[in-house]
């Protein structure tokens, strides 16, 4: 049983740190779609488009599009950089 509860606290620990936490609760994490970004927290204060990557994939060169969304929360920065669409990393700095 002291097994299971720990295996139990250790997974909600990672689900909770696994993310940032939206104002109004919702987590977003990784991997999820930047629309995700927009219905929680809006549209961004500065979107720095960083034009377009190359890279090889499935025996040829595709493109993909790069932007970084900065949000100003209290005093907090967010910083999300966005890959056709999807969030590829997130970044918090307190100034």
């Amino acid at each position: 049983m002291k097994k299971f509860f720990l295996v139990l606290v250790t997974m909600a620990l990672v689900v909770l740190l696994s993310g940032f936490r939206t104002p109004n609760g919702n987590i977003i994490s990784k991997g999820d779609f930047s629309d995700k970004l927009l219905i929680n927290m809006g549209e961004p204060h500065i979107r720095t488009d960083l034009g377009l990557v190359q890279t090889r994939a499935f025996g040829g060169i595709m493109y993909i599009k790069r932007e970084v969304w900065t949000y100003r929360i209290d005093d907090y920065n967010y910083r999300f950089v966005i890959e056709n669409g999807r969030i590829v990393a997130d970044h918090w700095t307190r100034f």
